[in-house]
């Protein structure tokens, strides 16, 4: 019996060492496969991480492109608000013209009472203070040397005393809004 016991014993080494050494010839096994895991694993990150740069870079250029948009909108928008005001201020030259015309012509009645004649003083000088608000403002042209871009010739005169191309009267005042031309000023000029 105790050589039965002796030889189970020695199985059950025997047997023990065999399983260690298959363990440890899985471990072995095992870690070029880990390490294969890993590369792996590590490719899956580096695409990740890769494709994570280039959808940050998207998004940046989205945004970008969404800021582009915004700031052409507002310079659209801001042009178109220009526009509009130019034509309204345009059309309201004539109104001020005729008012202008309404004034001299009470002025120079002597039977138009002088209640009205301040009326229409405060009238021209409210409408004259809006447009200067809005930056609508005179174009000089008696007295200065003819320009194109600001003045309309519809006559010439011989005059001595004047310089050739010398604005000699206006006929119809000009305006500029800013640095626009809103009607150009009628004028006679001074003959070469």
């Amino acid at each position: 019996m105790a050589g039965r016991k002796r030889k189970d014993d020695q199985e059950k080494n025997t047997e023990e060492k065999e399983e260690q050494t298959v363990e440890t010839e899985a471990v072995k096994e095992d870690e070029p496969g880990e390490k294969e895991e890993l590369t792996e694993l590590e490719k899956a990150a580096r695409e990740w991480e890769q494709e994570k740069e280039e959808l940050l870079d998207k998004i940046k250029r989205k945004q970008a492109d969404i800021d582009n948009l915004r700031r052409i909108s507002k310079m659209e928008q801001a042009e178109a608000r220009e526009y509009a005001l130019h034509q309204f201020l345009c059309r309201l030259l004539p109104v001020l013209d005729n008012l202008e015309r309404a004034l001299e012509s009470a002025l120079s009645a002597g039977d138009v009472p002088d209640s009205y004649v301040e009326g229409l003083k405060m009238i021209h000088r409210q409408l004259l203070q809006i447009l200067e608000q809005e930056g609508v403002s005179e174009i000089e042209a008696a007295g200065c040397p003819f320009d194109p871009t600001c003045h309309h010739a519809v006559m010439q005169e011989d005059r001595e005393g004047s310089d050739p191309g010398t604005v000699l009267e206006e006929l119809q005042k000009g305006y500029r809004h800013r640095s626009r031309i809103l009607r150009p000023s009628m004028v006679k000029v001074c003959k070469d």
